[in-house]
């Protein structure tokens, strides 16, 4: 996986406080034609790196199942039915600390606090940084250790406060003053490294600047965006000849260069046929492995492969186990896969739950080209090759930006992904040109989605369309 090959070093004073000072503020037929391949962009930003995310965090108690490492998973909403908040019992001075490996040049610390309720328990409390461990249990005997730093915070305007750190250091501490629950969304550190795009990255974005999204999955046959986790295997029944030819066909009208599709969604239904579970298009009427049949289909037509893989999985549960097991099954047992579309990590699924360095690294292990991006809805690149932005949602990627980005948008005018009843006409072909211009100049690939129908191809009047999209590039 890419995302670990990118360089990570330091950066100069000047720098860090810009790129710093930028995160706070923001709080995330045929071969393309020439006009259609964005200009070089300009050097890619580098982003300030989280020093404590993924890093062994501990702290006094634990209530509520609000663990430690919850604190440290790249989530700040602070809404604790997410998973995402730690939280101890209510006890004397209880505190949370994390190790973040090593002694490092530490500037900053930004603690979030919850935000669904009781914030006001955050408050009156202590940030302790060391280079060493800190041992002592109660605030004062912390504060009097050798090489402890201590910022005490009377209460929080915000959801977040910001803490100058001085001095180098391994050891972060949050601990209140008095009696309470502690409880917090996140605690980052920052400092002087910094994490740059993979030249990989940038690569796929400036060669594959235009690409369709094929929703094609148990929702299209429970006609639902989010298909029900227990339908039966049999709802899966195409009621014609699956045509992963005529995809492919449609993506060279329109002058894209890849596809992605859905080989597995929310409700974790698999295309292909997993040793991980029986919910599989084996058990189903169809029976085939369609994603040997879409990875046959692309390349016989000279196409990039991309498959789109949920995290969150409502049908088999949550576990790295399940995660690792499939993408091994993808990832060995239809070549190359070029682009790899995460889903449903971070905002469903936290990383203290399913966490990223190992899911990273049997990437990496087992495909180091394959481009990643991770729609966590974090907008960093910490954990995805690219950012993404779901166009319906977020609107387009801004023009000044820098960092490589994935702008995935619908085709319908209804704005679904899979195709369903509610499912509308395709839109005019020159407001997604005019899109897929804008996302080009601003170092983004346009990842324009048209769902299969239930008999696995797509609609007439939406390969018109791309066919239209296609004419209008060349003119």
């Amino acid at each position: 996986m890419r995302i670990s090959s990118r360089r990570i070093s330091p950066r100069r004073p000047a720098a860090a406080a810009l790129a710093v000072a930028a995160l706070f503020a923001s709080g995330v037929a045929g071969a393309p034609a020439a006009s259609a391949v964005p200009a070089r962009p300009p050097a890619a930003q580098a982003e300030p790196l989280d020093l404590a995310f993924g890093t062994p965090a501990t702290q006094s108690s634990t209530g509520y199942g609000g663990t430690a490492d919850r604190a440290v998973d790249d989530g700040t909403s602070g809404v604790f039915s997410g998973n995402s908040v730690s939280h101890t019992t209510e006890e004397a001075q209880p505190w949370w600390q994390t190790d973040l490996g090593s002694v490092r040049d530490t500037q900053r610390v930004v603690v979030w606090n919850r935000t669904d309720c009781c914030a006001e328990r955050l408050s009156d409390f202590w940030v302790l940084t060391a280079d060493r461990p800190i041992t002592a249990k109660t605030v004062d005997e912390a504060r009097a250790q050798p090489g402890v730093e201590a910022q005490h915070v009377g209460s929080l305007t915000g959801p977040s406060v910001t803490l100058a750190v001085k001095r180098p250091a391994r050891y972060v501490r949050v601990q209140l003053a008095g009696t309470g629950y502690l409880s917090l969304a996140e605690v980052q550190v920052f400092g002087r490294e910094t994490i740059s795009p993979s030249p990989q990255a940038q690569r796929w974005v400036k060669q594959n600047p235009f690409g369709l999204f094929l929703h094609y999955n148990m929702s299209t046959y429970d006609n639902e965006q989010w298909a029900d986790p227990q339908a039966p295997e049999s709802e899966f029944a195409p009621t014609g000849k699956v045509d992963p030819d005529q995809w492919a066909a449609a993506m060279k009208s329109a002058g894209m260069t890849f596809g992605v599709l859905t080989a597995k969604h929310h409700d974790g239904f698999a295309l292909w046929d997993t040793a991980a579970s029986t919910h599989d298009i084996a058990a189903s009427p169809y029976r085939q492995d369609l994603v040997r049949q879409y990875v046959d289909a692309m390349h016989r037509n000279g196409l990039k492969v991309g498959l789109y893989f949920s995290i969150w999985d409502r049908h088999s549960g949550d576990s790295l186990q399940l995660v690792q097991q499939q993408l091994t099954e993808l990832l060995t047992h239809y070549g190359t896969v070029d682009y790899l579309w995460f889903d449903g990590w971070g905002w469903q699924v936290p990383y203290s739950v399913v966490p990223y360095a190992p899911v990273r690294d049997l990437i990496h292990q087992l495909s180091p080209d394959t481009v990643v991006a991770n729609n966590d809805h974090n907008g960093t690149l910490q954990t995805s090759d690219v950012v993404v932005y779901e166009v319906p949602v977020q609107g387009t990627p801004p023009a000044t930006n820098t960092r490589p980005v994935d702008a995935s948008d619908t085709l319908d005018t209804n704005s679904t992904w899979f195709h369903t009843t509610a499912t509308g006409a395709p839109r005019p072909a020159a407001e997604i040109t005019d899109i897929l211009k804008k996302v080009n100049a601003g170092n983004g690939l346009y990842l324009l989605d048209a769902g299969p129908d239930l008999a696995g191809r797509i609609p007439q009047d939406y390969l018109d369309r791309l066919q239209e999209i296609g004419r209008l590039r060349k003119s």
